[in-house]
């Protein structure tokens, strides 16, 4: 299987609250962010996840005030991690063994983003695309296309004096 690790697919930063906010707020911080839940860190420690279908079961379909009730009270707490540096293999074997649709990506204990089933599979899928095609430009380097966001092997180019790193399909309509 793939040695792509969970840091090069991480598409979804963490977004982080605190377990005194209220579930209003963090309902629009996550709408605004246009993500589906909030990392809930206190002082320096992740605590807990809070996500979309949390504040839905938990909060709206029982009726419950979003704007008096604190995260802390809904919450999940001990969320299923994974440090950037486990290779998708790690990342598959956990969600299945702790039955989750995501996880939460740390570095060096710190939250930075999320990783859902569907993130794992893309990437794995365009790994075996990729490997089928024949005769191609090798390189090391997977992740995001900082260009078009798309996820496959990187190769660095200079923009405009600035370090980037991008597809195949982007860097050759860059003419690089």
């Amino acid at each position: 299987m793939a040695e792509i690790t969970v840091g090069q697919i991480v598409r979804r930063k963490a977004v982080v609250v605190s377990p005194d906010d209220t579930v209003h707020r963090v309902a629009q911080v996550l709408s605004k962010n246009k993500v589906g839940g909030a990392v809930v860190v206190s002082g320096d420690e992740i605590v807990g996840v809070i996500t979309d279908r949390d504040i839905l079961d938990k909060v709206v379909a029982t009726g419950i005030n979003p704007r008096k009730i604190k995260v802390r009270d809904v919450m999940t707490a001990d969320p299923v991690t994974i440090e950037d540096d486990y290779t998708i293999s790690d990342a598959i074997d956990k969600m299945m063994d702790k039955g989750v649709r995501r996880l939460l990506v740390t570095r060096l204990g710190k939250p930075i983003g999320f990783v859902t089933a569907a993130d794992l599979l893309t990437a794995l899928n365009t790994y075996n695309h990729e490997e089928e095609e024949e005769g191609e430009e090798e390189t090391d380097v997977y992740g995001i296309c900082e260009i078009c966001g798309q996820y496959g092997p990187l190769y660095k180019v200079y923009v405009e004096g600035e370090e980037k790193w991008v597809c195949r399909n982007c860097k050759e309509e860059l003419n690089l």
